[in-house]
C-alpha cells in the first residue's frame, strides 16, 4: 500500500509540475491572448489559462466603412481600459477591468455624432486545474458591472462563464484558446432584453527570441443570430526586466454590423 501511494504520489507531482512548465515564467513573450473584441471592458475576451498577477493597458481602436448606398455608414471608436489581475493562490486569480475611456463617432448617411464617456467595468474570477503533462485549463465566470457614464436610461450588465486551454507544442511553440459563453442584459424601462453570444478562439504563439513572440489565430463568434469569423494576427515582447508592449489586429470577415479592423496595442507590468 506504501509503494502504491508513492507512486501515486509521484505521477501527481509530475502532472502538476507539467502545468507548471507550461505557464509563463517572468517576461514570457508568449503569456497567452491579447484581449480582443469589442466588447466592452475585456467582456467576451478568452483569457490567459494560466494564474498570474500583472497589470495593463490596452488602446483599442475599431474603424468601420460601408460608402455604398443606401447603407452609407462611417465609424470610428476608441477606447483605453484598464486590466489588473492578482494571483490568490497557486491556481485561482481575480481580475478587473474597466474602460477608462470611449470615444465613438458615427456619420450615417452624412448625420455625424460624436460621444465621450467612462465605463462599463468587469469582475471575474478564475480557476486553473492540471489536466496534462504539457497542459493548463481554467474556468472563469465574469460579471459586466452596470458602471457607464454614456447611459442615461436604463443600464447594461451581463454573465459571462468561459473556459480557457494552453498547451506547449515544443520548446517554441504554444497554442492557446478557450470558449467564452457570454449573456449581456439591457434594462430599460423594467424590462429586460438578455442575449446569448458565445465566442471562441484559437491561436498559435511562436518564441523568435527569448523577448519576443508572434501569434497567428482566428475567433469566432456569434452575436444577433449572425456568425462573424475574426482572423488575428499579434506580437509581444520585453521591454525591460518586467515591463511588456504588444499590438494585435484583427480583421472581421463576416457580419451585418461590421467592423472592418480592429487594432490594440498594449502596455503591461509583471511582477516576478
Amino acid at each position: 500500500m506504501s509503494r502504491f501511494a508513492v507512486v501515486l504520489a509521484v505521477l501527481l507531482a509530475s502532472r502538476a509540475a507539467g502545468a507548471a512548465d507550461v505557464c509563463p515564467r517572468g517576461n514570457d513573450p508568449a503569456a497567452g491572448p491579447l484581449a480582443g473584441g469589442i466588447g466592452p471592458a475585456d467582456f467576451g475576451a478568452v483569457p490567459e489559462a494560466c494564474a498570474a498577477t500583472d497589470a495593463s493597458l490596452r488602446l483599442r481602436a475599431e474603424l468601420g466603412l460601408a460608402s455604398t448606398a443606401p447603407d452609407y455608414d462611417r465609424r470610428f471608436i476608441g477606447a483605453a481600459t484598464l486590466r489588473g489581475r492578482y494571483q490568490l493562490g497557486e491556481r485561482s486569480t481575480v481580475s478587473f477591468a474597466a474602460d477608462a475611456f470611449n470615444y465613438r463617432y458615427v456619420d450615417t448617411g452624412g448625420l455625424a455624432s460624436q460621444v465621450v464617456s467612462a465605463g462599463p467595468a468587469s469582475v471575474a474570477f478564475h480557476q486553473m486545474f492540471v489536466v496534462g503533462a504539457e497542459t493548463a485549463l481554467s474556468l472563469y465566470a465574469r460579471v459586466l458591472l452596470p458602471l457607464d457614464s454614456a447611459r442615461q436610461n436604463g443600464v447594461a450588465t451581463g454573465l459571462e462563464l468561459g473556459s480557457s486551454l494552453r498547451m506547449s507544442a515544443g520548446a517554441r511553440w504554444v497554442i492557446d484558446g478557450g470558449v467564452a459563453l457570454t449573456a449581456p442584459a439591457e434594462i430599460t424601462g423594467g424590462q429586460t432584453q438578455v442575449r446569448f453570444e458565445p465566442a471562441a478562439l484559437a491561436e498559435a504563439w511562436l518564441r523568435l527570441r527569448p523577448g519576443l513572440a508572434l501569434c497567428g489565430g482566428v475567433a469566432v463568434a456569434r452575436a444577433f443570430d449572425l456568425i462573424t469569423v475574426v482572423p488575428r494576427l499579434g506580437a509581444r515582447f520585453a521591454v525591460r526586466r518586467r515591463v511588456w508592449a504588444a499590438a494585435l489586429l484583427e480583421f472581421p470577415v463576416a457580419g451585418s454590423d461590421r467592423t472592418d479592423l480592429i487594432a490594440g496595442l498594449f502596455a503591461g507590468y509583471t511582477p516576478d
